[in-house]
């Protein structure tokens, strides 16, 4: 007991000499702390920015060929329209879509104010394209868009049978013209030539868009203390919110062990740290140290969102034990992933010479990643269920599966907790005889194969 007492506490003071030289240094505080303070405060400055970035009002000519001779006079008026509207023509009739028109506004700037040329039905597109490359030197004169519209555009053609497409329209403008203003026209001749056609089948255009367009309302929830608006893109959002906190987590504490454990190989200083310990206490220490690293990180940015939660009144969209499973397998990633870590920063000399062996570390890890975000939207299929059992994958799986809509049975949980549990005892397992080997090892940095004979040996 005496001896395990010992051990336990050299432990304890590697551990803490590897979070304070990490968590404590300016680089760590400006990264965590200042960094995400700096950018918050810039979001004004950002949302400035944005509303500065509006085109200003494109004003020039726009030459129409309507081959169709119905809907020119029409689309005249929409385009001479667009000047002065408050926000840009949606051609769609969904009531969420129109919704956006007035957001859109800040990014698609000032309208476009132009005045339209009517062409003859049989003019030549090419020589009325020649247009768009005259300098008239007075901006109100130039020519800056060329709309040629089909002949079967607003009705088929007499050899056409039911079912078959209409006829389109092709717009032709100068370089310089921005891509938005020249959305807005897109917008203006879609609705135009949609009215058109309405108006040739004998049905009134606005009664036909007022019979197609479904005013939805808001989703309501109902709580002990009333109803409220439901926030569907919070909900979907969520899952993947704490899949990023994990993955950050892992990831950070991750790096800085493998960072720290090749500078103090390759300035002898693990020379000094093994008269004192033994390699598996230092490395149980170092692994624990920046655990407490990651752990700091993901408390923080947690709270975070549990204080933007609570301030928009929607904590009760993730459940606490949503965070303390979070904490687990976190825990349980965390260390699968530090253990390898670990074994390549002793391992190797240089920084430089660990990519080689981090390639299939860093492979697994990203796929882990992105494989946990199909598994969010699909939490009760039977390949997310599996993923969700199996190391390395499982820590994030089974995490998008308890914060998305469909939680799993406790009994799942359970056992994810207990496979990763054991694929966190053999990476430690693995690493220990790496890290016992490598740790002394100087010159050619190993490949796999020379691993597997350290672990062998070991």
């Amino acid at each position: 007991m005496k001896l395990l007492g010992m051990q336990t506490a050299k432990v304890a003071r590697v551990a803490g000499r590897e979070f304070a030289s990490t968590a404590l240094t300016k680089g760590f505080i400006i990264g965590a702390l200042v960094l995400p303070a700096f950018f918050a405060a810039l979001m004004p400055l950002i949302v400035f920015l944005v509303d500065a970035a509006k085109p200003p009002a494109q004003v020039g000519v726009v030459a129409i060929i309507d081959r169709s001779q119905e809907v020119g006079p029409a689309l005249s008026e929409s385009l001479i329209a667009l000047g002065e509207e408050d926000t840009p023509d949606i051609p769609s009739p969904d009531a969420d879509v129109a919704e956006l028109a007035g957001a859109a506004t800040a990014l698609l700037g000032d309208a476009p104010r132009v005045s339209v040329t009517l062409e003859p039905a049989d003019a030549d597109n090419e020589v009325v394209r020649q247009r768009l490359l005259e300098d008239t030197g007075d901006d109100t004169q130039r020519t800056i868009a060329v709309i040629d519209v089909d002949a079967d555009a607003i009705r088929r053609g007499a050899d056409a049978q039911p079912g078959d497409a209409f006829g389109s329209y092709s717009v032709f403008t100068r370089p310089e013209i921005d891509v938005r203003t020249v959305g807005r026209m897109r917008g203006a001749i879609d609705r135009t030539i949609r009215d058109n056609r309405y108006a040739a089948a004998g049905q009134n255009a606005e009664e036909r868009r007022a019979r197609t367009t479904v005013q939805r309302r808001d989703v309501q929830e109902v709580t002990e203390s009333g109803t409220r608006d439901s926030n569907q893109e919070l909900k979907l959002i969520l899952p993947f919110a704490v899949i990023i906190l994990l993955f950050m987590g892992v990831m950070t504490g991750g790096q800085y062990l493998l960072t720290t454990t090749i500078e103090e190989k390759s300035s002898r200083v693990i020379e000094v740290l093994l008269s004192a310990t033994s390699p598996m206490e230092l490395m149980l220490g170092k692994i624990l140290g920046q655990l407490g690293v990651g752990m700091l990180l993901l408390l923080m940015y947690t709270g975070l969102g549990i204080v933007a939660l609570i301030v928009f009144s929607m904590l009760d969209l993730i459940a606490w034990t949503t965070i303390v499973y979070m904490m687990i397998f976190f825990l349980l990633s965390y260390i699968m992933i530090a253990a390898l870590m670990a074994a390549v920063g002793a391992a190797v000399n240089e920084l430089r010479e660990a990519q080689s062996l981090m390639g299939p570390i860093m492979l697994v890890l990203m796929l882990t990643f992105y494989l946990s975000f199909p598994v969010s939207l699909s939490p009760s299929a039977t390949w997310a269920v599996i993923m969700s059992m199996v190391p390395p994958v499982a820590p994030f799986a089974m995490l998008a599966r308890i914060a998305s809509s469909e939680p799993p049975p406790f009994w799942q949980i359970a056992l994810s907790i207990g496979t990763c549990s054991v694929g966190a005892w053999l990476s430690v397992w693995l690493a220990a005889k790496v890290f016992r080997v490598g740790l002394l090892m100087f010159g050619k940095p190993p490949n796999i194969r020379t691993l597997i004979q350290w672990v062998r040996m070991a």
